[in-house]
């Protein structure tokens, strides 16, 4: 019997590639799906069906085309002075899922005269039934929206559980973060917590720097459907209930104007 040399063997190993078995396998290619899209509007087609003819059938709306983000279409809200502050502009519009975490964004101009005052309110989330103006706690209710504040700082603005509390509370920014005149994109990332306990949180970012984050948070004091994330609350205005929260020109109540564009809702907390 003929013995055959090592080298004829390592030669058959090799064409064979058994040493490919010994290889370090390839790291896997990891596809990373965005997130489910619960309501998206930017206004580029005000007559398509959707959040924009919501919005525009306020008669303190109106649709501003080329003057939105990059010379695209947005919107522009009127801020008319009043006695509470400014007349109130507001809609509750549904997102397409229910969940219990879910991120919003859009980008927001203050007009160069824009006036602060005392602050005002900015968008945000809700249940089905949410809990805003001030009305009782109820454990099905919440809302979580922000407030633009004196100096363009702005604010977390919160229903939750706790029924010693009338009005919402909130957490202020260290310093301020809105400029009149310029473009801003604002976040708002909001997880629910598990019915009764305090864990709840939500973070807002603007120009991707967190300026305002509140955690420990008793959103909902039940479960439930009805109490899951599944509202968009669009809700802007000066106030506030009295007149120290008014924009006045010449001591007279006056109007200001701000414009929104590249509303986004989706599931899940994302990072920016």
């Amino acid at each position: 019997m003929r013995m055959i040399p090592r080298f004829e063997i390592l030669a058959v190993w090799v064409s064979l590639g058994v040493f490919g078995c010994f290889r370090a396998a390839p790291e896997p290619r990891l596809s990373l799906a965005p997130p489910p899209v619960l309501l998206h509007e930017n206004f580029d087609d005000p007559s398509a069906e959707g959040l924009a003819p919501v919005l525009l059938s306020d008669p303190h709306i109106t649709w501003a085309e080329g003057l939105g983000l990059g010379g695209s279409a947005a919107i522009r809200v009127a801020y008319v002075g009043s006695e509470i502050g400014s007349e109130r502009v507001g809609a509750r519009y549904p997102l397409s899922v229910s969940t219990d975490r879910a991120t919003l964004s859009f980008d927001v101009r203050f007009d160069e005269d824009f006036q602060w005052v005392r602050g005002g309110k900015l968008h945000g989330l809700g249940p089905k039934y949410p809990i805003t103006g001030g009305r009782e706690r109820r454990p099905k209710g919440w809302s979580a929206r922000m407030m633009f504040t004196r100096g363009g700082r702005c604010s977390s603005y919160l229903y939750d559980q706790d029924q010693s509390q009338k009005w919402g509370i909130g957490r202020l920014s260290r310093a301020p973060v809105f400029v009149a005149g310029r473009w801003h994109h604002v976040v708002l990332q909001l997880r629910l917590n598990q019915p009764g306990e305090a864990d709840g949180s939500v973070r807002f970012l603007v120009d991707g720097r967190e300026v305002v984050e509140q955690g420990e948070v008793v959103f909902r004091g039940q479960g439930g459907p009805d109490t899951l994330i599944q509202t968009f609350l669009f809700s802007t205005f000066h106030g506030g209930a009295t007149p120290t929260w008014t924009p006045r020109k010449n001591g007279a109540p006056t109007t200001v104007y701000a414009f929104f564009d590249n509303f986004l809702v989706t599931e899940g907390a994302r990072e920016s």
